[in-house]
């Protein structure tokens, strides 16, 4: 098998101007300023590449610099990012994982960008495009393929997302056409429009499997797309090994999630599995795979 899916694709028709206004906003600072004077004490919002250990692979092993941007999970923030999450998917999120020291001072951010994503939409949206286009600008200036995961932590259909630039209404992912977006989703609809073609050319998702959807799992697999599975570290090993996984009594053919995050360099009909991390390590729900 081959993965279908390029990482370059056409360039935007869309000619940005070297100073754009974005959604009434002629910078980054004045957006901020803006959502400062509301109350979201906010600085950035896409990490750096080299921010999350995992996306730091894409540079080294894939040849792409992937931004990521992390909300707040779940309700945590007051508002639902993840409409489709499982008693299981909560409780495992990757919000959990990284260094315990830092929890509270990244709960704390991504609260306050999930807050202003809600509430004060236009200048939330104007900062994440400045810096998009910066992300774009620094890396492609160094040969390297430019990616976006707006779905770090979240599960929001961003691929409708829309801004005015310059006082033209475009699509984000359009005007980022020469770039690769991608994401995880619990969103059987979703995953199944994107196995169907039904998804923006530069969009690629992978569908999560959770403790109570193995019924959606074969449907995503069936219509040509892929599943991120989580397994205990004995159940990754011996699969990395058998390169096979059970789910739902069937054995399916699997890569390692872990080599690298870029999931569009992925081959097609694959169970993508990930060691557990995090609170997913003593998970009991059947969100993570354990030996039965």
């Amino acid at each position: 098998m081959s993965a279908p899916f390029a990482p370059k694709v056409s360039q935007s028709t869309l000619v940005i101007s070297p100073r754009p206004t974005i959604n009434g906003f002629s910078s980054k600072a004045s957006a901020i300023r803006h959502l400062r004077s509301r109350g979201h004490a906010i600085c950035t919002i896409l990490a750096k590449p080299e921010s999350n250990p995992k996306v730091a692979k894409n540079g080294k092993i894939v040849d792409v610099m992937t931004a990521p941007m992390h909300l707040a999970p779940s309700w945590l923030s007051g508002f639902n990012v993840c409409p489709q999450a499982s008693a299981g998917c909560i409780a495992a999120c990757l919000h959990t994982a990284g260094n315990p020291a830092y929890m509270s001072q990244k709960e704390t951010s991504r609260i306050t960008k999930t807050q202003a994503y809600f509430k004060e939409r236009d200048a939330f949206l104007a900062v994440l495009v400045f810096e998009m286009i910066a992300h774009r600008t620094k890396w492609t200036a160094q040969g390297y393929d430019v990616a976006y995961r707006l779905n770090a932590t979240s599960d929001l259909p961003f691929e409708r997302r829309t801004v005015t630039i310059d006082g033209h209404t475009v699509n984000i992912m359009s005007m980022f056409s020469d770039c690769v977006f991608y994401d995880y989703t619990a969103i059987t609809k979703r995953a199944v429009a994107w196995a169907s073609g039904k998804m923006p050319q530069n969009y690629h998702l992978t569908f999560s499997k959770k403790e109570d959807n193995d019924s959606d799992v074969l449907d995503v697999l069936n219509a040509g797309g892929n599943v991120a599975a989580v397994a205990s570290l004995d159940v990754y090993k011996a699969s990395m090994v058998s390169r096979r996984v059970t789910i739902a009594g069937q054995s399916f053919p699997c890569i390692d999630g872990d080599a690298h995050d870029y999931r569009p360099a992925d081959d097609t009909g694959v169970v993508v599995l990930l060691k557990a991390k995090g609170d997913a390590k003593t998970d009991t729900s059947g969100f993570v795979i354990r030996v039965q």
